[in-house]
């Protein structure tokens, strides 16, 4: 049996994991930070791309997943002839919520045809997470509007915040929600809704915008206007700030980890946990804490990382 953990905005390492959690445990997307790594004792099984790792070369957790599903995963995870592992997540973000609907519905993955829905849906995933939404689509193509609708329950509840404070219970009921889209979707009864791209600037720098989403989809409209690396205010409190830290590609000369360092550095910061960091493309703030930094802040920190690079 196949059993989900949902801890929110919990992060541990790969040891910590592996002494803390049971035989037959899989961490998904970040619950366990650092890159994919497996153990036949136990056995154990990071899937991740977001640390240590050159995301744009790494699959997405789900593709991950998929990959080894097909390759023979559930063959050692497996008690009395049937799939058994204990999941962890913290999140329930696209990537978790297709990770987890592949898990459990791992009979349903064999010989999958390329025009078949559902690989499809991991295929258009895989893109869309491995660049960070850089990957320029068209927000009018029938396929990626289904998609939107699919994870429209936690689309609406990251564009509204309510997902960085949401309980366990919460945050379930947005993960067995977008499952039931998925089955929905692949027994042809799925729906369509429109890609809502707004964002406002509000501060920025050489080459870099500060922004606002105000859609799910801000990103998209934000790299087909040319803008390649943002800072994106997710959402704040009273004293407390969530953001993303992004750029198209590591191509692009604006130094994210180097502003991770100097972010963490900046509010004194220690873990190694719960802190600013990411991949080389794409990051952002504490995940349990959040930042102190006011945008006019973080801009500063920002802007004279640039400087120190150029000069």
């Amino acid at each position: 049996m196949i059993r989900f953990y949902l801890e929110p905005r919990t992060v541990i390492d790969w040891k910590d994991f592996i002494n803390s959690k049971p035989n037959f445990s899989i961490a998904l997307d970040g619950y366990v930070k650092g890159p994919p790594r497996f153990s036949i004792q136990g056995p154990y099984a990071n899937f991740n791309h977001h640390e240590g790792v050159p995301r744009i070369a790494t699959r997405s957790t789900c593709a991950q997943v998929y990959f080894y599903i097909c390759l023979g995963l559930l063959d050692t995870f497996q008690k009395q002839s049937e799939p058994h592992a204990q999941v962890y997540i913290n999140d329930v973000d696209q990537d978790v919520c297709l990770s987890c609907w592949l898990l459990k519905n791992s009979d349903k993955l064999m010989g999958l045809r390329f025009e078949n829905l559902l690989f499809q849906l991991i295929l258009f995933e895989d893109i869309l997470d491995a660049s960070a939404g850089a990957y320029p689509i068209n927000p009018n193509g029938p396929r990626i509007r289904e998609q939107a609708w699919i994870y429209e329950p936690y689309t609406k509840a990251r564009v509204d915040g309510s997902i960085y404070h949401m309980s366990k219970n919460e945050m379930e009921d947005i993960l067995w929600s977008v499952c039931d889209r998925i089955d929905s979707a692949i027994s042809g009864q799925s729906e369509e809704v429109e890609l809502d791209t707004r964002f406002e600037t509000i501060g920025g720098g050489p080459g870099w915008q500060l922004i606002v989403e105000k859609g799910p989809y801000a990103r998209t409209k934000l790299f087909s206007e040319r803008i390649k690396a943002y800072v994106a205010l997710i959402e704040s409190s009273e004293d407390t700030y969530s953001y993303t830290i992004g750029k198209m590609s590591p191509f692009i000369k604006f130094p994210v980890e180097r502003i991770y360092q100097a972010l963490n550095k900046t509010e004194g910061i220690t873990s190694q946990e719960d802190c600013w960091g990411g991949s080389t493309i794409i990051g952002g703030s504490p995940r349990k804490t959040g930042s102190r930094l006011s945008p006019e802040k973080l801009e500063k920190v920002i802007n004279d990382c640039i400087k120190f690079e150029e000069n």
